[in-house]
């Protein structure tokens, strides 16, 4: 990108690049906000009140495809802090993040990011747009925070850390059973059973509620 938005109703800008020779370049533009802040370094080490201690903050960002999913994982830890998100992905994860339940793009990922985000998909990009053109299409998509999560979690302060251990196990091998899928782990086998979700099912067909009812009895176990 070599130009910048108008700065109107904007208190700070920060960027955030990783190769030297563009921040360089940016470094050298005239920018119309009184604050603007450049970090030369890679997102995934970047401290995060590096950019999000003075909230609300908007992301803008064409996300580079090999950490797209981490970034974005990154970045929707702050539903609170982050009233949209504009954000450009390789095509296959974008229809990974709003994908619905069912279908073959349905995962983990998808579960994780709507239970706070809601995803829509603004407009595809085509190759022809870049230069080198990429192998792959691109998709932009807006993210915006939901009221309340879809999976209600109540107070426990690590429900988050063991929501996605949860989803990870059961996905892991998305084509068996439930209780198939998470062999002979006491853990998930406990949780199957206290809350009574029918361990016949596969992951990807599970409901909101289901998994509600999974993460509750997850961590009453874990909260004994």
């Amino acid at each position: 990108m070599e130009t910048l938005p108008s700065s109107i109703g904007i208190e700070e800008l920060i960027l955030c690049e990783r190769d030297k020779k563009y921040a360089e370049r940016w470094t050298s533009k005239e920018v119309a906000v009184k604050n603007f802040k450049i970090h030369n370094a890679d997102f995934m080490e970047l401290e995060d009140n590096a950019w999000i201690s003075r909230p609300p903050v908007a992301v803008v960002s064409n996300l580079p495809y090999s950490a797209g999913t981490a970034i974005v994982t990154k970045l929707a830890r702050y539903p609170a802090e982050i009233p949209v998100m504009v954000l450009m992905f390789q095509t296959e994860v974008a229809r990974r993040l709003r994908a619905e339940k069912g279908t073959k793009d349905w995962g983990s990922l998808s579960i994780w990011i709507q239970n706070k985000w809601l995803v829509q998909k603004l407009f595809s990009v085509s190759p022809k747009s870049f230069k080198p053109p990429p192998k792959v299409d691109s998709e932009v998509v807006i993210l915006t925070p939901r009221k309340q999560p879809l999976i209600s979690a109540g107070d426990y302060p690590d429900s988050e850390v063991w929501l996605e251990k949860m989803l990870k196990a059961f996905f892991q091998q998305r084509r068996k059973m439930l209780r198939a899928s998470v062999g002979r782990d006491p853990t998930w086998r406990n949780t199957l059973e206290l809350a009574e979700v029918d361990g016949t099912k596969r992951a990807e067909v599970l409901g909101w509620d289901e998994w509600t009812k999974l993460l509750q009895a997850l961590l009453s176990l874990k909260h004994k």
